[in-house]
């Protein structure tokens, strides 16, 4: 991998489109970079220590614990030790990625922008306001990260990984607004309101005001437009949509949950995703069985006593991460 490859590879890492495939290769990258000291072997001792201490400073610069206007040490390099100093530069790049990449706190620092990284706990709901006051409503165990600052010409991008309820404000020069999932599927509007889930088995976007553009990255699927009331889903890379009752997809947002002939086994999954409980069933019946109507989403103990009342089945509690649905 020469040089500019690294560098393509280290930029989609920051901006969070990097596949698991590139960010393991930036990983092992890095680690056998660690033990390689072949470009070092043959400096003068005095050559590495310099080399040693201007690389230290600007890993620190990197991840934000030094100043630019900080006053450094000045190392005269001569022509070989530059070269190997931007080699170098290049690994500390990696570094710093990987590092900020896997930093558990809110604000995690760049070089070109702060960037913003809001979770949520299982069972949690909280509203995010971003930075051109379009609002994100986040459900239980689910991330989104953005940057603190959006200039006017430059697009509005959110990363999501579980579940959220955007309303984007429209600007006066027609910004772009994208939203980007776990699988690759990029949402663009302009001003509108949807709901974008992104889990492990897929992804699915519903649109309850204005109009949306879907995009694939790599375009292995055709662009899809979503009006007000269609749902789209993506599964294995493919999109495909349908008209739906938006009710059922984002009555979450008031702490309800809608369903039309919703079988368990469905059930048990929102219950997975959102709240961190595993359920199993006692029969494959039991996870058949349809529920229509609509139920308090406040608490995962809401939603238990509402399925064992209305289906009049034991909802048992094997600890506080597991519960078996079993007939009476």
């Amino acid at each position: 991998m020469n040089k500019s490859e690294l560098a393509l590879l280290i930029q989609k890492f920051r901006s969070g489109k990097a596949t698991r495939s590139e960010k393991k290769i930036l990983e092992e990258y890095w680690e056998t970079a660690k033990t390689d000291l072949t470009p070092i072997e043959n400096m003068p001792l005095s050559e590495r220590i310099a080399l040693k201490d201007e690389t230290f400073h600007s890993i620190r610069q990197q991840l934000g614990f030094e100043n630019d206007s900080k006053v450094k040490k000045q190392i005269a390099f001569n022509r070989t030790l530059y070269k190997v100093a931007a080699t170098l530069l290049i690994l500390i790049s990696v570094a710093a990625a990987l590092y900020l990449n896997n930093l558990p706190a809110h604000n995690i620092e760049t070089a070109a922008n702060v960037v913003n990284e809001i979770k949520t706990k299982f069972g949690e709901r909280i509203t995010v306001t971003l930075p051109d006051e379009s609002t994100v409503i986040l459900n239980g165990n689910s991330k989104i990260r953005y940057a603190q600052n959006w200039s006017e010409n430059e697009v509005r991008e959110v990363w999501i990984d579980g579940e959220g309820f955007f309303a984007v404000q429209h600007t006066k020069n027609h910004q772009k607004f994208i939203v980007h999932t776990r699988e690759g599927l990029n949402v663009e509007v302009l001003g509108t309101k949807f709901n974008v889930k992104t889990r492990e088995y897929g992804s699915e976007v519903l649109l309850t005001e204005g109009k949306v553009k879907l995009d694939v990255d790599n375009k292995s699927a055709s662009s899809v437009y979503l009006n007000p009331g269609e749902l789209a889903t993506m599964n294995k890379r493919t999109l495909s949509k349908r008209v739906v009752k938006d009710t059922q997809y984002t009555s979450w947002v008031k702490s309800k949950l809608v369903f039309d002939k919703t079988p368990l086994e469905e059930l048990g999954r929102i219950l997975h995703d959102t709240y961190g409980l595993n359920v199993s069933f006692q029969d494959d019946e039991l996870k058949q069985r349809q529920l229509s109507g609509e139920i308090s989403s406040a608490t995962a103990d809401d939603i238990l006593f509402a399925i064992a009342e209305t289906f009049n089945i034991k909802v048992t509690k094997i600890d506080e991460g597991s519960v078996i649905f079993s007939s009476k």
